[in-house]
């Protein structure tokens, strides 16, 4: 079963966001650690409002795609996972909420 992991970026009235940095270095660079641990694919959402037409309370959302858990668990213990977490003040200045789960 596919395993899912999102990490969310909170639309916060200050946020600095790079949004070609994290698409050009932050995102191949996740995947050049993670793939060998089983990261089977990833893309990238920018939520620009809520379905009401509100400002949405995320502005981007990263999601990768595991071959499971077991894997998710085994990339971030890497030591290169390090440069993944280093890599985050580079193109933002929030911390980012992170999910994980099963999919359905």
């Amino acid at each position: 079963m596919v395993y899912h992991a999102a990490v969310m970026y909170p639309n916060e009235a200050d946020i600095r966001f790079d949004r070609d940095y994290y698409m050009k270095t932050h995102m191949p660079l996740v995947d050049s650690i993670w793939k060998k641990h089983g990261l089977t694919s990833w893309h990238v959402v920018e939520y620009t409002k809520s379905l009401d037409g509100s400002p949405s309370k995320y502005l981007i959302a990263g999601k990768l795609l595991w071959e499971s858990e077991e894997a998710l668990q085994n990339a971030l213990k890497d030591p290169e996972a390090a440069k993944v977490f280093a890599d985050i003040p580079n193109f933002t200045n929030v911390q980012p909420i992170t999910m994980a789960g099963v999919g359905l």
